[in-house]
């Protein structure tokens, strides 16, 4: 099981004048080395790697914060995106979509979306070291 960075490709509307648009993306795959979009680790921490934290700068202040999470610096912290509202506590980090709200009990802090802070951490620091690599010259 790990992650697979690429960059993605999509293409304009058919007939527009847009030019394709490249970005970086990932996605978990399995042992067998099948893409489940539904596993939780899609679902939740890929989408909100590709989406919320597709820059080096978001990633180095999300994992200073993840650091002092850990050093007991720090109790909790929020990470707000387009996509996730991420609940981060040194006892564990809690994916929520944003477009969820609290009063949405029956959508809101479901045990898929929660895993351990250094799980999270260290997706987190692959994540930022593709970005990095795969950065235009």
């Amino acid at each position: 099981m790990s992650f697979r960075g690429f960059i993605q490709t999509q293409a304009p509307v058919p007939g527009s004048a847009a030019q394709p648009v490249r970005y970086p993306a990932c996605e978990w795959v399995g042992d067998d080395g099948t893409v489940d979009h539904r596993h939780p680790l899609n679902r939740y921490v890929s989408d909100w790697l590709t989406r919320d934290m597709a820059e080096v700068a978001r990633c180095d202040e999300v994992l200073h914060a993840m650091a002092q999470l850990e050093q007991g610096a720090r109790t909790k912290w929020f990470v707000d995106g387009d996509a996730f509202c991420v609940d981060m506590q040194a006892h564990g980090v809690q994916f929520n979509a944003s477009h969820v709200g609290p009063q949405d009990t029956a959508y809101w802090n479901q045990a898929e979306g929660h895993f351990t802070l250094a799980e999270v951490t260290r997706w987190l620091r692959w994540w930022r070291d593709f970005l990095a690599e795969s950065a235009p010259d």
